[in-house]
């Protein structure tokens, strides 16, 4: 044998020895150190939010705030102890501190709380969208707080129990956490009591116990409404005298816009010029509309939906038809056009089409499209519509945190704008400037939807345009939008709303345009997504018991 063979063979040895010896010197812990060691790594490095909010609420008692933090640990403990079953110790807690990585990350740098709405927000969410949150820093916050604990929670030896012993760990461990709890709140149980009472954002920032919490309120949401299958509503609607009468194919343009708040549109009070072309036309401009949700999850179908606000759920959504549903039995031909996340079943039992970046290299030159990708449909349409129609077109808008991608490289009246998804690399000014770009493409979009209308009198055409939710742009620490209804701030439930009618359709339906207008000025600030439902029949001239005419901002204006 050759020396050189042997000096082989004896590093691999040696190399093999290490190995081995590493892996007997795996940490020996119980099941029970092993989980409160998790739990205090996540209230150490996923809940800064948790302890700012904690810290300010109690500024005037500062020796409270580690019985806070204390609670916060048992509550945690808590949720994990809760999964974790017999066998399954490592792998509960190898997710839980992924869970904590990922959650903490979008709470501390956007502010958002990761609850069944913003879970159900990210199934809907697209690939493109999805991508956009994949930063850098994301990806570093996740190898350093996530996947580098869970590959040592996973390396690490769990001391052997007898059955029965590791079978009476499990509600141990949970009744511990509760006395933990508990002991710490009757420390001081009115100041605490009333914290979690009032502040509400403050229990909602605990991770990963809400992001846990909210994936379990959404399986069991997913359950019970899958098995849902939709109500026939309004079945006395028919078509009214007005549209029965006049003469030639009434179209109803509806735009559902996307995340576009009221704070920023120049039609109403803010001071930058966003809104240049729908100034020039003859509008209703109905400004701080509030909407039914903070996402298109919630706002979307509660839009459509007969049953009002106060009554919304996604029970009661897949509960009922919609709108639509009404609009085809009436006899209109019914059509979506998608350029987001999908109609979410409101399109169920109508056509939808769902744009893709091969359908217009143009429109689509960046991998995403701009709404511009909708207008050749409506060349189409108007060339080719014999009836009464009703067409849905829901924008990508300002959808963010990738503003930059919602209009063409050349249309940016706000020049110094945020090139990037990630808010961090750019300045407040520039993310203003980026967003403000978006609703300045919409205001163009919208116009040119309506000279595109207005250029023909073949048909009688309206369009009604409004937000799903409108959304922050770092104010108060807050980014983007799905925050809690309960602590949203009016940035992100004022929306606006834009109605046009053509020449051709005022004089076919004997619609009063000035009367509208001083309709929609005497109901200025008391408009909710409500009068969308209402309106839209009223547009249409549908007539059904379950229009209500005090929320249809036509109502006394057809002649």
């Amino acid at each position: 044998m050759h020396i050189s063979q042997i000096d082989t063979d004896t590093a691999s040895q040696t190399d093999g020895s290490r190995f081995v010896g590493l892996a007997h010197k795996r940490p020996l812990l119980s099941q029970l150190t092993l989980t409160l060691l998790v739990s205090a790594f996540l209230l150490a490095t996923a809940n800064t939010a948790f302890f700012a909010r904690v810290s300010a609420h109690l500024a005037a008692s500062p020796a409270l705030v580690p019985l806070a933090g204390v609670m916060a640990f048992a509550a945690i403990l808590l949720c994990i102890a809760v999964f974790t079953l017999p066998w399954l110790v490592r792998p509960v807690l190898a997710l839980s501190l992924v869970l904590g990585a990922v959650a903490s990350h979008f709470q501390d740098r956007l502010g958002v709380v990761i609850d069944r709405e913003m879970l159900q927000n990210a199934l809907n969410t697209t690939g493109n969208e999805s991508r956009h949150l994949f930063t850098t820093a994301f990806v570093l916050h996740l190898v350093m707080f996530g996947l580098v604990p869970a590959g040592l929670v996973l390396w690490v030896k769990i001391k052997p129990m007898r059955w029965w012993v590791r079978l009476l760990h499990y509600p141990l461990t949970i009744a511990l956490a509760l006395a933990v709890f508990f002991g710490a709140l009757m420390v001081d149980s009115r100041t605490f009591a009333s914290m979690f009472r009032e502040r509400r954002d403050i229990s909602s920032a605990v991770i990963p116990t809400t992001p846990i919490v909210g994936a379990v309120r959404l399986a069991k949401l997913k359950l019970i409404t899958n098995r849902l299958v939709a109500a026939p509503i309004g079945e006395d609607a028919v078509e009214g005298p007005r549209i029965a009468a006049a003469g030639k194919p009434v179209l109803t343009l509806i735009v559902v816009g996307e995340t576009s708040r009221a704070a920023n549109w120049s039609l109403g009070t803010y001071d930058r010029p966003t809104n240049p072309e729908l100034a020039q036309r003859d509008i209703v401009y109905l400004d701080k509309v509030r909407s039914c949700g903070t996402s298109t999850a919630v706002s979307m179908p509660c839009m459509f939906a007969h049953y009002g606000m106060e009554n919304h759920s996604e029970t009661a959504a897949r509960s009922n038809q919609n709108l639509l549903d009404i609009f085809a039995k009436t006899g209109f031909d019914v059509k979506w056009y998608d350029n987001n996340t999908g109609s979410l079943g409101i399109a169920a039992r109508v056509p939808e089409t769902r744009f893709t970046a091969t359908d217009d290299p143009i429109a689509c030159a960046s991998g995403e499209c701009t709404d511009a990708v909708f207008l050749p449909t409506l060349d189409k349409a108007l060339a080719e519509i014999t009836k009464d129609t009703v067409i849905v077109y829901h924008q990508i808008g300002s959808h963010g945190p990738a503003y930059y991608l919602r209009y063409p490289e050349d249309f940016r009246p706000f020049p110094d704008d945020c090139r990037s998804a990630d808010f961090g690399k750019c300045t407040p000014e520039q993310i203003v400037n980026a967003y403000d770009n978006t609703v300045a493409y919409t205001d163009h979009f919208l116009a040119t939807l309506i000279d595109r209308l207005a250029a023909q009198d073949r048909l009688a055409a309206s369009m009604l345009f409004v937000s799903d939710h409108g959304e922050s742009l770092g104010e108060n620490g807050l980014y983007l939008h799905a925050a809690p209804y309960f602590m949203a701030p009016d940035l992100q439930t004022q929306v606006p709303m834009v109605l046009w009618t053509s020449p051709s359709y005022r004089a076919a339906m004997g619609l009063d345009q000035d009367c509208v207008k001083a309709r929609a000025a005497s109901l200025a600030g008391q408009v909710t997504h409500d009068s969308f439902f209402h309106t839209l029949l009223g547009l249409a001239d549908v007539t059904t018991g379950l229009h209500n005419p005090d929320l249809d901002l036509t109502t006394g204006c057809h002649g």
